[in-house]
């Protein structure tokens, strides 16, 4: 125990003793100091004394976010998990914003790409499946060319400035698209949009952020993107094959516009703009960054978009309850301003709360030093808050083997999934064969569906639904009930009987028209259902696996370019094999080799287990 100083007063030696050893280790048989401790001395930091201790407002505010949180905590280990309950409920709104433009921009092509292809001049139907090939896989080649680069940028300088060019990225892309005249132009339009878009990978990262160690949530969680994405395919190619060549499928009324005459397909990709711009906005205004280092650029306490948004909420909020007339008492202003204050001063609380201590631990008149010193790690100066250490990045590093096994498992998935959404559209617009070419053998046959481009629309759209309420209804219970990695398993053996029977199809009339459309749904529907078990699992599994949260965007980046590349390979390969086939009269040959994929990857699936389930993702 230190010891007092004789020439100072007893009240001065009793807040020296209770500094630097605490209150209890105050003698209780000295009145003097018995009567310190009851009330303190005044001083510029506690105010003037009252008789009991003074604690600064925005101290108490700390204090009462960290017991909320605290009680918030336990509520969430006693809480069933919904949707309704998932942590940070707010920003992840503000994702599904920025998400569902993606969708609604990429996978508006789908129903009108093979007659765009067309109308560059193509005619040989193997020909344009080939160039269709080519300007669909040039959009996740973009991909993995700066999916890793994306993602090293989100862990270096902040999720959110990655998010808001990713956005600009997405419009510049499909106005280059939509404005295309030649397979070049194209091409060259679907390429910038991987390349100028890494935000699947970070809003992947934040989600994770945002649910913590709330491993009870990840399910629903890491579904919400998924969803997104099928609410976007429900409306994109629904968009995108109604608006396709407006001037010959509406002649009266677009019929004498000679810009659209010259630009057929830029309506549907000027739909997505105003979504991408509300998408801008949320993001400026509302998402807070993620990133705790000191490399970030939009931190919250410098965070001007995010301060703006705050008033902008308060002066809504302000505005609905003052304009409240029926028989309810309209809140003061004063208790409005006085909210409005307290959460824009929240953004720099923590930040004044630790500068406080800094300053009076580092006071010439504290005797408090030396023990505040031995606490004090090593690499820092007294006064000073703790460098961050440096954080290893390297492959090496993240790819253990709970991440390696899971890439693999992946990789081989993105070879197959994303080439049934290429290839069906392909296959329903390629155009029939006489009954008398394609039914000499069981093996041999030729021919697609020939469907229209708003046939084709409504077909993706219904898929799109079906993958909406089955993410929404079965999709958490059963992650649940079996595990993420027993899911995905399960899933895998649904894909073989569906690849091997879709070329059948073309065995169904042609008349009357709605009998192919009934009879595609269903069969591809099982193939969604499959997706839906399959691929939302894998962000659960590939988080858990992460070695450490600070490298948890690079892991995702990584993830992102390696399925990025897999998803120009698979889509690549088996469209060239779908043209092959169409040639040599064998339009199975594409989806057998799917088939035969999806038994290859089940061998490597049997490795995946449920990694971190029993302890936190690391710091």
């Amino acid at each position: 125990m230190t010891r007092p100083n004789p020439d100072l007063k007893p009240l001065e030696r009793a807040s020296v003793v209770s500094l630097a050893d605490g209150p209890d280790n105050v003698s209780s048989t000295d009145p003097n100091l018995i009567s310190a401790r009851s009330t303190p001395p005044a001083s510029p930091l506690l105010g003037p004394s009252s008789g009991t201790p003074t604690t600064p407002t925005r101290w108490k505010r700390k204090s009462s976010r960290q017991n909320i949180a605290k009680e918030e905590e336990e509520d969430d280990l006693n809480e069933e998990p919904s949707y309704w309950t998932l942590p940070r409920r707010d920003q992840i709104f503000f994702l599904i914003i920025c998400r569902f433009t993606e969708p609604l921009a990429y996978a508006s092509i789908s129903p009108y790409i093979y007659y765009m292809i067309r109308d560059f001049g193509y005619t040989d139907p193997s020909k344009i499946s080939a160039l269709v090939t080519l300007v669909t896989t040039s959009f996740s080649l973009g991909q993995a060319l700066t999916a890793v680069w994306w993602g090293r940028f989100a862990d270096r300088y902040g999720r959110k400035p990655a998010l808001l060019l990713g956005l600009i990225g997405t419009a510049i892309s499909v106005m280059v698209f939509g404005t295309s005249t030649s397979i070049f132009w194209a091409m060259l339009g679907r390429c910038m949009s991987g390349l100028l878009n890494g935000n699947i990978g970070v809003m992947r990262t934040m989600v994770a952020e945002f649910v913590g160690n709330k491993k009870q949530y990840q399910t629903r969680a890491f579904a919400i993107l998924p969803i997104t994405m099928n609410v976007g395919t429900v409306v994109g190619p629904m968009i995108g094959g109604l608006l396709a060549d407006p001037a010959n499928n509406y002649p009266w009324l677009f019929g004498d516009s000679e810009f659209l005459k010259k630009y057929p397909y830029i309506l549907p990709n000027l739909f997505p703009i105003p979504f991408i711009i509300a998408g801008l906005i949320c993001t400026f205004l509302f998402i807070e960054e993620t990133l705790d280092s000191p490399g970030a650029l939009l931190p919250k306490s410098q965070d001007y978009g995010l301060k703006l948004g705050l008033r902008l909420k308060a002066w809504t909020r302000r505005s609905s309850v003052q304009t409240e007339s029926h028989g309810y008492e309209v809140v003061p202003n004063e208790t409005l301003e006085s909210e409005d204050e307290v959460s824009l001063s929240d953004l720099e609380e923590d930040e004044e709360f630790d500068e406080s201590i800094a300053e009076s631990s580092s006071s010439p008149e504290s005797t408090s030093n030396q023990s505040i010193n031995k606490n004090r790690p090593e690499n820092t100066t007294e006064g000073e808050a703790p460098k961050e250490e440096p954080v290893d990045r390297s492959l090496k590093a993240i790819l253990t083997r709970p991440v390696k096994v899971t890439l693999v498992a992946y990789i081989i998935l993105m070879l197959h999934a994303p080439s049934f959404m290429q290839l069906l559209p392909l296959f329903l617009s390629t155009p029939r064969m006489d009954d008398g070419d394609h039914h000499t053998n069981p093996f041999i046959f030729n021919g697609g569906l020939g469907l229209k481009t708003s046939e084709i629309g409504v077909v993706i759209s219904i898929l799109g639904g079906v993958g909406v309420a089955i993410q929404l209804l079965i999709y958490p219970r059963l992650a649940n009930y079996l595990g993420n990695a027993k899911l995905h398993k399960t899933a895998l053996l649904l894909f073989p009987p569906c690849y091997f029977l879709i070329p059948y199809l073309s065995f169904v009339p042609a008349s009357p028209e709605y009998l192919s459309m009934l009879c595609t749904v269903p069969l591809a529907a099982l193939v969604i259902l499959g997706r839906t078990f399959a691929v939302p699992p894998m962000t659960v599994l590939i988080t858990n696996a992460s070695p450490s949260r600070k490298v948890l965007g690079t892991v995702h980046g990584v993830t992102h370019s390696v399925t990025s590349i897999a998803r120009c390979v698979g889509p690549f390969v088996l469209g060239n094999l779908y043209s092959l086939g169409v040639k040599v009269n064998m339009i199975s040959l594409a989806w057998w080799t799917m088939a035969a994929i999806v038994v290859v990857e089940n061998f490597v699936a049997a490795n995946l287990e449920e990694w971190g389930q029993d302890e936190p993702l690391g710091a």
